[in-house]
């Protein structure tokens, strides 16, 4: 696992407000996710079409080659922009990412595969994920179809049994992300974050 690559660090807003940019404890979604990813990483990479929201951090940034294709382009143009041989996915409005999880991909991850995907509740995460350079080729012919998914068929994927993520993360904390006031209420009251929304 050589980079990160953060992804939906986009003009997704709630309220006005950059979903990243939401505070939780204290400290921004954003900078959770760092905290918890990037001593694992050697090279972190924010997809954003909002550069300039993001600059205090002082992070490799890349935009999307053409807009309205959603999370898919942005990890296409991390995974160009980073030139590693692997590149684990994190959604930017996913702050309780948890170390274990990221670690539990990683080992699950071999070398004939060119996605990990973890399964959670019956579903995939691919925004939980690890992506090899391999993959490029893959999303490029299915761009257009819009789901991060679209481009699994073309590839090989490993995806990763939900006990083995549940042994990892039990609650499945790394898979709470925030599309609403409500869900910041509930992940706010789930840390035990005071904080008025």
């Amino acid at each position: 696992m050589d980079a990160l690559i953060l992804a939906g660090g986009r003009a997704r807003r709630m309220g006005g407000q950059t979903k990243a940019l939401l505070s939780l404890g204290g400290r921004s979604f954003i900078e959770l996710i760092l905290g918890t990813v990037t001593p694992l990483v050697d090279t972190v990479i924010l997809s954003t079409n909002e550069p300039e929201a993001y600059r205090h951090l002082n992070l490799l940034t890349v935009t999307d080659d053409e807009e309205g294709k959603g999370p898919l382009m942005g990890i296409l143009a991390g995974l160009r922009a980073s030139g590693a041989d692997s590149c684990f996915v994190a959604a930017a409005d996913a702050p309780l990412l948890q170390k274990s999880l990221v670690l539990a991909i990683a080992a699950a991850s071999a070398l004939e595969n060119d996605v990990t995907v973890p399964t959670w509740e019956g579903k995939l995460e691919p925004l939980c994920a690890l992506y090899s350079r391999n993959c490029i080729p893959a999303i490029e012919k299915t761009i257009d179809q819009g789901r991060v998914i679209s481009f699994y068929p073309l590839v090989r994927v490993c995806r990763m049994p939900e006990e083995e993520v549940r042994a990892a993360d039990p609650q499945g904390l790394s898979f709470f992300n925030v599309n609403s006031p409500g869900d910041l209420a509930r992940l706010r009251l789930l840390v035990g974050d005071s904080q008025p929304i």
